[in-house]
């Protein structure tokens, strides 16, 4: 009988600690603002962050049209696209959490030369994926929110491609600028965008969706921009 009653108590202590590591559904949750304070801080501001991100590539891709680097403008319209969707992905999770954003408050978005958009671009990039990400998935960890954490991990992961695409920028805006220029323009690219998390390649995966495992349907190719 003792020997029972101990594994039964050894039965509950282990589903404690397992209902500890679950991510509590919305449904159970009867305050989620209160709940969910630092996820709903950190999403909002996320939030705000990739709709200004969307809209500097998206100036920076016209500002490159009109310094005649289609090819330049093509990459920043493939960031833009991701931009777009990680956007997306965090309002939705806000609005079921009853959260309204507002995106008045964007400010203007400074564009100067291309040579100066793709350097800024670039720090912005390496902030991001460095210091930005790992401190906002550290601040929601405790409130497991599964949505929250799986589509910042998302955008984290597209930034990390998104650095991967323009790691050779950094030097080429200084004194290689040119060479960096005719390399694009002699080189055709293809991205392709996954609509579900951002995720952006310059080849379609074969069956799934690298960082979501969506499969490749939800994938969309980003056309060359016109001048």
């Amino acid at each position: 009988m003792e020997a029972t009653s101990r594994r039964r108590f050894l039965v509950w202590i282990g589903a404690g600690l397992a209902a500890l590591a679950i991510p509590r559904p919305l449904w159970a949750v009867e305050d989620p603002k209160a709940a969910y304070r630092e996820t709903i801080a950190v999403l909002t501001m996320l939030y705000h962050g990739e709709v200004e991100s969307h809209r500097r590539y998206d100036a920076y891709k016209k500002q490159a049209l009109k310094d005649g680097h289609v090819n330049i403008a093509h990459l920043f319209a493939a960031m833009a696209d991701s931009e777009s969707v990680h956007e997306k992905r965090f309002s939705e999770i806000l609005a079921k959490l009853g959260v309204q954003v507002e995106t008045t408050s964007v400010p203007d978005i400074q564009v100067g030369s291309t040579r100066e958009n793709l350097k800024y671009a670039t720090d912005i990039e390496l902030s991001e994926i460095d210091v930005r990400y790992p401190e906002y998935l550290a601040r929601i960890r405790d409130e497991k929110h599964s949505d929250a954490l799986k589509f910042i991990s998302y955008a984290w992961k597209s930034e990390q491609q998104h650095r991967e695409l323009i790691k050779d920028i950094q030097s080429g805006t200084g004194i290689f600028f040119g060479m960096l220029v005719e390399r694009f323009r002699s080189t055709k690219v293809r991205y392709f965008v996954c609509h579900h998390c951002g995720s952006t390649l310059t080849v379609m995966p074969e069956e799934k969706c690298p960082v979501c495992a969506f499969p490749v349907s939800w994938y969309k190719e980003i056309k060359l921009p016109e001048l």
